[in-house]
């Protein structure tokens, strides 16, 4: 499934039981992927993007957001860099015009920016067992936020969630999909779903089409993931990015719920009982084992106690953050 609009994820009810009890591979064709070549291809995403580009090495995945002047996100990344190349990987929906805004600004600098989304398959590997399958496959398993390169597989393990285990990224050439496959034929093929369920179970998100220009980073707590880096000199939107973080108007944050529907998507409303307008905004939506859907979802801090958060007037029930919120500029 590849939604390129009104973005919400669905999985065979067996798929998502699976990845409660055993190891799952999902292909996540709707990823993309955007390859900065050339001398100042490093330079030049440091001046651009929230997190630190001139620090990357082969071994390390780490999050980056893309803001406007106005410090709402365009996109979130996982970067890395192969050889000379660093890679942003999103989701293929808002590559295009991203790629575009991007290469507005390369003027003079010696950087060439291109969809390399053909070069690279992507998979999602999560569930109990999902170690001892690496370490079966390949020889080894990255420890937890550690990334190993084996065999041309860059192989990276996440946090889990809050019922989501064992979750790692593989990312690898395209032409050697076949053989990743092959080494992992003992662990069971599920819909993409599944791993965007376990993204929204571990409080990931990303923006899509529907969410873009919608929130600040520390909305969707990406500085808190790691994705902002507050040391690092100026990029679009770094004012606004830096004023919300150090003036105390975090007000606004991402949260977990689960909600009895079937048909949440991003950008949708979240609302208030007994209030016209709508409070907040859903950025992520899954189809969740047992049935209902779990949500990523902003909202101002002070209604999350309330009990009166709905989504189409179907209550939210919340969930706690596989994470502690925590200033990561104390």
């Amino acid at each position: 499934m590849t939604p390129t609009t009104d973005v919400a994820w669905h999985a065979p009810p067996a798929d998502l039981a699976r990845a409660l009890s055993e190891p799952t591979l999902a292909a996540l064709d709707e990823l993309g992927v955007i390859a900065a070549d050339g001398d100042d291809a490093s330079a030049f995403l440091h001046a651009q993007l929230t997190n630190d580009s001139q620090g990357l090495d082969g071994h390390r995945v780490q999050l980056s957001g893309y803001c406007t002047a106005k410090g709402r996100l365009l996109a979130v990344f996982e970067q890395w860099r192969d050889g000379s190349t660093i890679c942003l990987q999103l989701p293929r929906e808002i590559l295009a015009p991203v790629m575009k805004r991007l290469a507005m600004f390369v003027l003079r600098a010696k950087v060439t920016l291109v969809d390399a989304s053909a070069r690279w398959a992507t998979f999602g590997l999560v569930g109990p067992g999902s170690t001892q399958a690496l370490a079966a496959a390949f020889g080894v398993a990255p420890a937890p936020a550690a990334t190993a390169l084996v065999d041309g597989v860059r192989i990276t393990h996440l946090a889990d969630g809050t019922r989501s285990r064992e979750r790692f990224v593989l990312r690898v050439a395209a032409d050697a999909a076949g053989d990743l496959r092959h080494r992992l034929n003992s662990v069971a093929p599920v819909a993409s779903g599944v791993w965007w369920w376990s993204q929204v179970d571990a409080a990931v998100p990303t923006v899509v089409a529907a969410t873009q220009e919608a929130f600040v980073p520390q909305m969707i707590n990406l500085e808190v993931l790691g994705g902002v880096n507050f040391k690092k000199g100026c990029y679009p939107g770094q004012e606004v990015v830096a004023r919300s973080q150090f003036r105390g108007q975090l007000r606004r944050r991402l949260s977990l719920a689960h909600a009895d529907a079937d048909d949440l998507v991003a950008g949708g409303d979240v609302s208030l009982r007994d209030r016209e307008e709508p409070v907040g905004r859903i950025v992520l939506a899954a189809a969740a084992p047992g049935g209902g859907m779990d949500l990523l979802f902003e909202c101002p801090l002070e209604y999350l106690e309330s009990g009166a958060l709905h989504v189409g007037g179907r209550a939210l029930q919340l969930r706690p953050l596989p994470y502690e919120l925590i200033d990561v500029t104390a």
